[in-house]
């Protein structure tokens, strides 16, 4: 009874809340948690950390949307290509004297105004003042990043530190240089936990280096990007090595992959890039790229046969074997895409190469018969957009080298009836021999291949101060899947979320989801509510989900749980930020488990896994101590319930964790 009290109260709580809001400083956490949960709660692949800087630097220097292309707007990932073209269209009838004018967008509803103020300005048009490359160092931004982390302290007191993995210190350095969004440079070293500072041939100080060059809008030089970098084109079913936005809700609410061509990369993830250079020159309606990408990966390389069997994408060296595997097979890719842009269409050719030392021969399993095997591998891929009035049609066909040639197709039509009612219908298929190891695309699986499936949905936000999200998904696959052994399983993911939005300081969210997939049922209700009063920040979530699977619970219910409160506060007479949460969770099992994104120290992220019985709390701390100096502070730990504890064998109940960040701008 106790309980049901408890969480009665906590929900009149946040209800009392919401009818008090009425004015904050800031609504941009509340915006950079809206993009990242979205992206975590449907399982997506992302660099979080290179989605941190993206939105970052643009919230401190915002585009300008009189001289913004499509590619600037194509950074911010809430935006659909149909706003983005509104947006284009207004600003070449006249150029935007104040944002309010951004209301006269029918597709543009308030809500999505409001996640797109921080990010923009309506700025005089100018000449593009040429480089003066003497003054560069002067007048550019400088951004100097040292990070150090403790994670996981409890270890050190049951274990020793000599490079077996339970070392917790975390570090990092990076040094950003910007000279007006056209020249940008920078380097960056990283050290994970349990990394040793040498090991003859694989380590010398940090861990991983990395550095980027990249220059852009220098005549018919769109962008040249030098060191490491992305690339994406199309759906990315040839290549794409970006952050990944192809889930099913962005997929329905966006329409489509954010499509970025080159880019610099800004993150120290140690995979899913690219390490040489490219260029992109634009001739009229043509932009024309090519690329080049020659780095060692990590892989079990059998010296003896040159063959390895699987590509290692943790990036952590700590133990032996990790460090003997570190950069030991080179591989290289060329590219080149050539993109037709017209006023409502596009349409683009894309052809990699990949070749590799040795030849990838992957240990035969019950699920990868129809996986790369060999040295090299060659896939081209046609990509498309056409819009006219409310419809798009949007797509990729693709085919890829392996013992067979396969075939890729994605094929979506967004359909707008009226302004804020669209319906999305998407069809993929990856034939069974399609396995191109570039490839990241939209899917119910991290690999595409061997899939069929068919979504249709519809989002609506014609209702003032709501919007309405609903989609269903139906798959199935010809082989067996990890962790499925039949060898045709079909399955349906489907989702209703409805959001309550009265003013761009407060919006509720209520979500159910059900999904069926390889004789496992899972259902999930979630409740939202962030508010802004006064100084202050809230956000609460309530999240349970039901699991049956008949191989592990005899199609027994199993229950899982977490209870959330954040709270931030903004004090007026200093520059002092301070963040406290409080869950806590409960899990039968592991297929129970839960993730809730959190905020971290710049750049950073956090979405630690729920699993077990217990609670976690973290407290962040910023302080903006002048204008060139920033202090950032957090300190989160994870409780299990004794019992519980006792029954997983754990060595002690506590996670604890503290990151620290100092920021210096010049």
């Amino acid at each position: 009874m106790s309980k049901r009290l408890c969480i009665i109260a906590f929900a009149f709580f946040s209800v009392t809340l919401a009818a008090e809001v009425h004015f904050a400083p800031s609504m941009l956490p509340l915006i950079f948690q809206d993009i990242y949960e979205d992206l975590v709660e449907q399982g997506q692949e992302v660099d979080f950390e290179e989605l941190s800087q993206q939105l970052a630097d643009l919230s401190e220097h915002p585009l300008n949307l009189n001289t913004a292309t499509a590619d600037d707007l194509h950074l911010l990932p809430f935006l659909t290509d149909q706003q983005i073209d509104a947006i284009l269209l207004l600003v070449y009838q006249q150029p935007l004297h104040n944002l309010y004018e951004l209301q006269l967008i029918d597709c543009l509803p308030d809500y999505q105004i409001r996640n797109l103020l921080p990010f923009v300005t309506a700025e005089p048009v100018d000449q593009q003042e040429p480089v003066y490359w003497r003054e560069m160092w002067h007048y550019a931004r400088h951004d100097l990043l040292l990070r150090l982390d403790a994670r996981n302290i409890e270890n050190t007191r049951t274990a020793k530190t000599n490079n077996n993995g339970n070392d917790p210190m975390y570090a990092y350095l990076k040094y950003n240089f910007n000279y007006r969004n056209r020249v940008q440079w920078g380097i960056s070293m990283e050290r994970d936990p349990g990394e040793p500072f040498y090991s003859p041939h694989k380590t010398y100080g940090a861990d991983f280096y990395g550095g980027y060059l990249q220059l852009q809008n220098f005549g018919h030089l769109k962008r040249f990007v030098a060191g490491d970098f992305r690339a994406s084109f199309g759906q990315g079913l040839v290549i794409n090595t970006n952050m990944r936005y192809g889930g099913k809700l962005a997929m329905l609410q966006n329409g489509g992959f954010t499509r970025e061509g080159l880019q610099r990369k800004t993150s120290t993830a140690e995979y899913n890039f690219l390490r040489g250079a490219g260029a992109t020159i634009s001739v009229g309606k043509f932009d024309l790229t090519a690329f080049y990408s020659a780095r060692k990966i990590d892989a079990n390389v059998d010296t003896a046969e040159n063959t390895f069997p699987s590509i290692q994408k943790t990036g952590y060296h700590r133990t032996v074997n990790e460090i003997n595997n570190k950069r030991s097979e080179w591989q290289q890719i060329i590219g080149f895409n050539g993109t037709l842009r017209l006023a409502s269409a596009r349409i683009g050719i894309t052809v990699t190469e990949q070749i590799f030392t040795d030849t990838l021969i992957p240990k035969t399993t019950y699920y990868n018969h129809n996986y790369f095997r060999g040295k090299r591998q060659f896939a081209a891929g046609l990509n498309y957009q056409w819009h006219l009035r409310r419809v798009m049609l949007f797509g990729e066909v693709a085919t890829a080298q392996n013992n067979t040639w396969g075939v890729a197709n994605i094929t979506g039509l967004r359909y707008s009836p009226i302004n804020g009612i669209a319906f999305t219908a998407l069809y993929r298929y990856y034939s069974p021999h399609f396995d191109n190891l570039l490839t990241n695309a939209f899917g119910e699986t991290s690999r595409q291949n061997d899939e069929n499936g068919l979504m249709l949905g519809t989002d609506i936000t014609a209702v003032q101060h709501w919007r309405f999200s609903i989609y269903g998904d139906a798959f199935h696959f010809h082989g067996p899947k990890y962790g499925i052994r039949d060898s045709l399983t079909w399955g349906g993911d489907a989702l209703l979320q409805a959001e309550y939005l009265p003013s761009q300081y407060m919006n509720m969210q209520w979500k159910t989801r059900a999904k069926i997939k390889g004789g496992e049922q899972k259902y999930e209700l979630r409740y939202n509510l962030n508010a802004a009063v006064g100084n202050w920040l809230f956000k609460t979530v309530l999240n349970g989900n039901v699991v049956l699977t008949k191989e592990k619970t005899g199609g027994k219910p199993h229950l899982g749980g977490v209870i959330s409160q954040q709270v931030e506060y903004h004090f007026s007479r200093v520059p002092i930020v301070i963040q406290a949460r409080g869950e806590a969770f409960y899990t039968a099992n592991y297929d129970n488990r839960l993730y809730l994104y959190e905020n971290d120290v710049l750049y950073a992220f956090s979405i630690p896994m729920l699993y077990g019985q217990g609670g976690r709390w973290f407290l962040n701390f910023r302080y903006k101590i002048n204008e060139h100096l920033s202090l950032y502070l957090k300190t989160a730990q994870t409780i299990y319930a004794p019992k519980w504890a006792v029954q997983q064998n754990l060595y002690s109940r506590t996670r604890t964790e503290i990151h620290t960040l100092l920021r210096v701008k010049f």
